[in-house]
């Protein structure tokens, strides 16, 4: 599959936005001026980048609560800044954080807070589309972890049965929260366990942005015609499992293994190398980057936290995800 140069920048461009994102709600966080538990996705932009790119505008995305790197280059990110702010000009009024955030103009459905427990919600929402005869395919995301939980397997067992128009794209950064993917699995690659509900599976780079981007247009266009399937895209997880997470459970070498694979650093060469972007051109780009976020992130801490009475209005919580489509 060829890529023109825009769509190589444009990757770029969305990986660096990503990175620089939560770079900046972690020094947020540790100023102390951003409350409650933040999954950083750092290391994983790549595995992200790929998945969004490569959906269309009907399509539906179902994230996890480690996936701030998709959802900033898929939804409105005032509208997201506000809601990881807890503001009430959040799209969830300030009430679902990045445990629950949901956008329906930007079709993004609810993040679930259980372990796994959005696979077979997200195939529900994929099963209504075919009901209902909707354009689109949902594209369901959740870690290594989550996918050995058993809804999963009943997830992914009536998504072939039913052909249900999904995506599974497990983004596999080799630790579910201290526990690495050698004690929790019996096999090498995630997606063979495709093979015992009939459905392809593939397992990819997930540094590589072009090579999981490849496999989510494959697998979408599979999904358009009723066919589920897994694409697995092996990543590193640079930070704790949240943020303030010492990690000691971790071997430093490992990270500064997967730092020295940058996955933006992996782009970033082969674009001066094919004399795609200059030295100057991409300290540009970062420099655009930055100065939009700090207009974002300053709009954001601007805004007003919802009231005690907005707080306990309870049909604000529930609103926010019902009505039209598949609300």
């Amino acid at each position: 599959m060829k890529y023109s140069s825009n769509e190589l920048i444009k990757f770029y461009e969305q990986m660096v936005l990503g990175r620089k994102y939560e770079e900046k709600v972690m020094s947020l966080v540790n100023q102390g001026k951003l409350q409650g538990f933040f999954h950083l996705s750092i290391g994983q932009e790549a595995a992200q980048v790929g998945v969004v790119s490569a959906m269309g505008p009907n399509d539906y995305l179902v994230p996890t609560h480690r996936f701030h790197t998709g959802l900033v280059n898929r939804m409105d990110m005032k509208d997201m800044t506000c809601e990881l702010l807890g503001r009430i000009t959040g799209c969830n009024k300030g009430k679902a954080f990045t445990f629950h955030i949901s956008s329906k103009k930007d079709r993004i459905l609810s993040v679930n807070g259980m372990l796994g427990a959005g696979v077979p919600n997200a195939v529900g929402y994929a099963w209504t589309l075919k009901m209902n005869k909707q354009e689109g395919v949902v594209v369901c995301v959740f870690g290594d972890g989550a996918s050995s939980e058993g809804d999963v397997h009943e997830a992914m067992n009536l998504a072939t049965i039913h052909k249900i128009p999904i995506v599974f794209f497990i983004e596999n950064n080799g630790w579910a929260v201290s526990t690495p993917l050698s004690t929790q699995a019996a096999v090498e690659n995630l997606s063979v366990r495709a093979k015992a509900y009939n459905m392809p599976g593939v397992t990819v780079d997930g540094d590589d942005v072009i090579k999981v981007n490849e496999a989510m247009k494959e697998a979408i266009a599979l999904a358009r015609n009723g066919q589920p399937s897994i694409v697995e895209a092996k990543t590193h997880r640079w930070r704790g499992h949240f943020e303030g997470d010492p990690a000691m459970y971790r071997d430093a070498n490992e990270i500064e293994e997967a730092k020295k694979n940058c996955p933006i650093k992996r782009l970033e060469k082969m674009l001066l190398d094919k004399k795609l972007l200059s030295p100057e051109q991409i300290e540009e780009i970062v420099n655009t980057v930055q100065n939009e976020l700090e207009e974002v992130f300053t709009y954001a801490m601007g805004c007003p936290l919802p009231t005690k009475e907005q707080t306990l209005d309870y049909d604000q919580v529930y609103a926010s995800n019902l009505g039209g489509d598949l609300w």
